[in-house]
């Protein structure tokens, strides 16, 4: 997962914005009187999700007992996230966050929408709260849905408020076989605690990063075939691992926890591989 900066804008300010043009009076009335509800769950999701406390926020299905779940739903479909409403331009402030454009929960694939880190359809006034939502792929928002954590463990990593960046925790493993297969694996350090530790292993299942990776690094193999196997042979194993530790150290470098560091530094270390695989 990649840490992003965390917003700046305030929860209320954006409400205030996104409801601005609505011409239902009795619409806008009730929303407005929902204002201290959307201020006070802001900073609610704030302090229990620097703690990983963020289950014990209890689900909703209004507003301050006057605006439903749907009404949320559609404040933020139809006045934020549609292009030219009026609360587009959060929308796009918080879309243009990651580096790269890159999905910081799964560190891969192009961002395409926001996610709602607890679901708009149980925490409603939560809905347009830029601390709640984050940039991601279609295919991460997806497969979390509408998934409701119990306890810390079941809390998923959030990009604005967890930086598991400072040490490796991702990993793979290499079955000698071939063709080869990778095999990636949440392995936190001892100084880690335990309830983070369980939360990347939670973030690592929940959002089937293990496929992912190992697709990536099987179509990498394939790529990087013809010229590992051309070191080995003309320079010999000792400069295989040569080769494949100066590459892991050159993709550590960008990050530690990319499943290309994760191959790269499985491979250099794997005997068979540096020393008999090109050899059969």
């Amino acid at each position: 997962m990649k840490k992003l900066s965390k917003p700046n804008d305030d929860a209320l300010d954006v409400f205030r914005a996104c409801i601005d043009r609505i011409r239902d009076d009795n619409l806008k009335m009730r929303l407005i009187a929902c204002s201290q509800e959307i201020q006070d769950s802001a900073v609610e999701f704030d302090l229990k999700a620097s703690n990983a406390q963020l289950h014990t926020i209890l689900p909703k299905d209004h507003v301050a007992t006057i605006v439903t779940v749907n009404e949320m739903k559609s404040v933020y479909t139809n006045r934020m996230a549609k292009k030219l409403a009026p609360g587009r331009i959060y929308y796009d402030k918080l879309m243009s966050l990651p580096d790269h454009g890159r999905c910081p929960l799964c560190s891969q694939r192009v961002v395409s929408t926001l996610d709602h880190h607890l679901p708009k359809a149980h925490f409603p006034s939560l809905a347009v709260s830029p601390f709640n939502l984050i940039a991601a792929c279609q295919d991460c928002n997806k497969t979390k849905s509408e998934v409701i954590p119990t306890c810390s463990e079941e809390e998923t990593l959030h990009p604005y408020y967890d930086d598991v960046e400072q040490f490796v925790w991702i990993k793979a493993k290499i079955r000698e076989s071939i063709p080869v297969e990778i095999e990636f694996y949440v392995d936190p350090p001892n100084v880690c605690p335990p309830v983070l530790a369980g939360r990347m292993k939670y973030h690592f299942k929940a959002f089937r990063l293990a496929a992912l990776y190992a697709s990536h690094a099987a179509e990498e193999l394939a790529s990087i075939e013809y010229i590992v196997k051309r070191v080995h042979d003309k320079s010999g194993s000792a400069e295989l691992k040569k080769y494949l530790s100066d590459t892991a150290a050159g993709k550590t470098s960008v990050s530690l926890n990319s499943w290309q560091s994760a191959l790269y530094s499985c491979l250099s270390e794997n005997n068979w591989f540096c020393e008999i695989r090109f050899t059969l």
